[in-house]
């Protein structure tokens, strides 16, 4: 959905005559990491895997919905410094905004459910 979202403010640049530049792709880099941790660990099977997943999915939905509806922490993303609201987005750039806030939180909850299912079958392996 990060990808989407990302497309999303191409074809806003592309629609304002913006130019992106390179220092808002470096910085949006991170927007990955957290995500990409958690695949890493699920693909080595380890047991923080879910948490990972979990934290990165808070992550997305805290960290999207704060900088496009009220502003970022640090002034570092160009023209997506100022909110949604002042930027007067269309209805695509909501829609895309609001799943990608939605799908956060969905990865955070599947991340916390695999993560206590997970803790009760050690639990319960370890009675017998």
């Amino acid at each position: 959905m990060i990808i989407v979202h990302d497309a999303d403010h191409v074809r806003q640049a592309v629609n304002w005559c913006y130019t992106i530049p390179l220092s808002v792709w470096v910085v949006n880099v991170t927007v990955y990491l957290p995500g990409l941790l958690a695949l890493w660990l699920a693909w080595c099977f380890r047991p923080t895997a879910a948490w990972a997943t979990s934290a990165a999915g808070i992550a997305v939905a805290a960290a999207f919905a704060k900088v496009h509806l009220w502003k970022p922490f640090l002034p570092v993303w160009g023209i997506w410094n100022k909110t949604f609201l002042v930027l007067g987005v269309d209805a695509i750039s909501w829609s895309i905004l609001t799943l990608t806030v939605l799908t956060g939180v969905a990865v955070a909850m599947a991340g916390a459910y695999v993560a206590g299912r997970l803790s009760h079958e050690s639990r319960h392996a370890a009675r017998f």
